[in-house]
């Protein structure tokens, strides 16, 4: 299976399918000196559609992202979220790993809240400094770099009959949980509220979101007001519970898009929107294409 190509929105957003030498829809991993080699322009100021998770493990260098610059040096890991500006420099010699992945790919099991949890530190949030990158101690990098071995091994040993994506999709979790624990240890920002909080409202989110659109619903479940509700999700995932629904809920209609036979009304109507022009307009607002062209698009790439 091989995504398609995108024509670029500009010169500086590349889509996941700039990748011309991936071997898995949705995840994509290599040496970080051979996909420099092969994509040198990357070293300019450039932003993605999907995350990304460098782990350094030899050289030094300097990473500018968001108009803050990072000196990065070996067990440094470096995590970047959709849309934020990055660049690469004095990095010819540094050695290490690359790994990008898709929000699709990971929500298909997953929570996206978890998702949006992770990545949060990546964010200025009420004044506070974004923290892209960590450096770890020798039993944090063994750690982490072990998954990312099996991640190596599962990624190369991939076939479209085999079971290879899906264990992929398990240890990007593991990993994930692991850099959660690390940049919240780090971060001095461990709070077993918060933690409770967003288990709590991923189940929430993953139960009802396509049946209840309306903060109200979920405020009510917590005995909080709306407002009080997207002030926390904003101060945890530097977003609202109306994008997070939405964010869910577009997923779905993707995923049903790509997997299932359904028409595009069917689909608009399982997922309870006013009717299929609604649906239609939303969809192309977030994803620039119809339902029906990203269908024509994707479904040919589906085996």
């Amino acid at each position: 299976m091989r995504l398609p190509n995108y024509q670029h929105i500009d010169k500086l957003l590349y889509h996941f399918s700039f990748l011309r030498d991936i071997k898995v829809p949705g995840i994509y991993y290599n040496s970080f000196d051979r996909y420099l080699s092969l994509y040198p322009f990357i070293r300019k100021e450039h932003y993605h559609d999907f995350y990304t998770v460098l782990l350094f493990t030899n050289g030094e260098g300097i990473i500018g992202i968001n108009n803050n610059s990072y000196t990065v040096q070996p067990q440094n890991i470096c995590i970047i979220a959709p849309n934020q500006v990055h660049s690469f420099e004095g990095l010819e010699n540094m050695e290490g790993k690359v790994l990008f992945f898709c929000q699709d790919f990971y929500v298909e099991e997953f929570s996206f809240i978890r998702l949006l949890n992770v990545f949060s530190c990546t964010s200025q949030i009420a004044g506070n400094i974004s923290n892209h990158c960590l450096y770890l101690s020798d039993k944090e990098f063994n750690g982490v770099s072990n998954i990312i071995k099996l991640i190596e091994y599962e990624y190369g040993c991939y076939t479209p009959l085999n079971n290879s994506s899906t264990v992929l999709r398990s240890l990007l979790n593991i990993m994930l949980l692991k850099l959660s624990e690390l940049y919240d240890t780090k971060s001095e920002n461990l709070n077993k509220s918060n933690s409770i909080f967003i288990h709590e409202l991923s189940r929430l989110v993953d139960s009802y979101f396509i049946n209840e659109h309306h903060i109200g619903f979920y405020a009510s479940a917590f005995n909080i007001s709306g407002k009080q509700l997207n002030e926390i999700c904003n101060k945890n995932f530097n977003c609202s519970l109306k994008k997070i629904l939405k964010d869910r809920l577009m997923q779905e209609a993707r995923k049903l898009l790509v997997s299932s036979e359904l028409s595009v009304s069917e689909i608009s109507y399982k997922l309870h929107f006013e009717d299929n022009s609604y649906f239609n307009k939303v969809f192309k607002k977030q994803t620039g294409l119809t339902p029906k062209r990203f269908r024509d698009i994707h479904k040919k790439f589906v085996l």
